[in-house]
């Protein structure tokens, strides 16, 4: 499968204003228009190995808990407390359980409530699908794990469509990282990226 490269069929370079890299209200149309709407590597399978090992991934607002819940099983979660929306747990670890700060719900590590503080109070109004945590979709590709916000986007097979040729003779599943720094800049994520 040795296509020959042909510098016709690449696209014409873009440019973009400045808005794109300085604008807050362009930033945050990013956080409804792009980031719940892509597929996004969130961390390696390799950094969860074991039934409880979580990673987890912020964007924006939103936050994400990546988690082995079963020998060959990961799933992802949105990071806060059903109730009052608190976050749960923060960076990476191994939990046996989620719980809120707050009033001290619980979750077991597959999203299932498992306690309520005072659940009588409620008079039946809290259903069991009410009160799991929100589950992301989630799969993996390259050693990659990814996460999609949305329950109903495409397969990450058919979004990753187009490369999935070009970049599996790689073998970015055989890949480890051999060390690791990270650097928080006040900047906007296309800065980053770029640099």
């Amino acid at each position: 499968m040795n296509k020959s490269f042909d510098l016709k069929d690449v696209p014409a370079a873009q440019t973009y204003g400045a808005e794109a890299f300085i604008s807050e209200q362009y930033a945050r149309a990013e956080g409804d228009k792009l980031w719940p709407k892509v597929w996004q590597h969130a961390c390696r399978v390799e950094e969860i190995p074991a039934v409880g090992d979580y990673v987890t991934y912020d964007v924006l607002d939103d936050t994400i808990v990546v988690i082995r819940t079963e020998p060959n099983k990961i799933q992802a979660f949105f990071n806060v407390c059903q109730h009052r929306g608190r976050r749960l747990v923060d960076g990476c670890g191994n939990i046996k359980q989620f719980f809120c700060k707050y009033h001290a719900w619980r979750y077991n590590i597959k999203g299932e409530n498992t306690f309520v503080l005072d659940k009588d109070d409620w008079g039946g109004a809290l259903t069991q699908d009410r009160l799991n945590l929100q589950e992301v979709k989630v799969d993996t590709w390259g050693g990659w794990i990814w996460i999609h916000m949305d329950m109903n986007a495409e397969p990450l097979r058919e979004y990753l469509a187009p490369l999935i040729p070009l970049l599996d003779p790689f073998e970015f599943e055989k890949m480890r990282f051999r060390w690791r720094k990270w650097g928080i800049f006040d900047c906007n994520w296309k800065v980053a990226t770029e640099a």
